[in-house]
């Protein structure tokens, strides 16, 4: 590596630009997956130069944004159309993705469409289950009955 590093500068031909390193697949999701407006320029142009390379990622990509418009807007009626289209043109994937929404479809539009929401519901479980570790099985039911009872929510 040094001999041609010196080679190029005896023959005075300019110094090739060292290869930048290949951004990790967590990292490139993470771009993806961000608001184009939030990542920086450097950021912008590596994720762009890697969607121009690969064009089942550009429309991976443009899904997924379409994906989280959806959900963030609460438009479960728009999902019909984006379903058809993520089978219709988009990477597989995307498509098992898709696919899957469709095993409980009517849960799926009903939850990015409602506003009701099962959190409080889960929040308790996730008290109860707390408690129960705490205990590491020691406690009898009537101890867990007594401990879920008498702590506030």
């Amino acid at each position: 590596m040094v001999t041609k590093y010196i080679a190029t500068l005896r023959a005075g031909t300019a110094v090739p630009e060292p290869r930048q390193p290949v951004p990790s697949p967590r990292r490139i999701t993470a771009w993806i997956m961000r608001r184009p407006d939030t990542l920086t320029g450097s950021h912008r142009e590596q994720l762009d130069r890697i969607l121009d390379a690969c064009l089942d990622l550009a429309t991976a990509r443009e899904l997924a944004h379409e994906f989280s418009t959806i959900a963030r807007e609460r438009r479960g009626h728009d999902l019909t159309h984006w379903v058809a289209r993520v089978l219709g043109q988009g990477p597989r994937p995307v498509q098992g993705f898709a696919a899957f929404l469709q095993n409980d479809w009517d849960a799926v539009v009903n939850g990015l469409m409602l506003h009701w929401s099962s959190g409080a519901v889960e929040g308790q479980v996730t008290r109860i289950k707390l408690i129960k570790r705490r205990s590491y099985g020691r406690a009898s039911f009537a101890l867990l009955r007594t401990l879920v009872l008498a702590q506030p929510s």
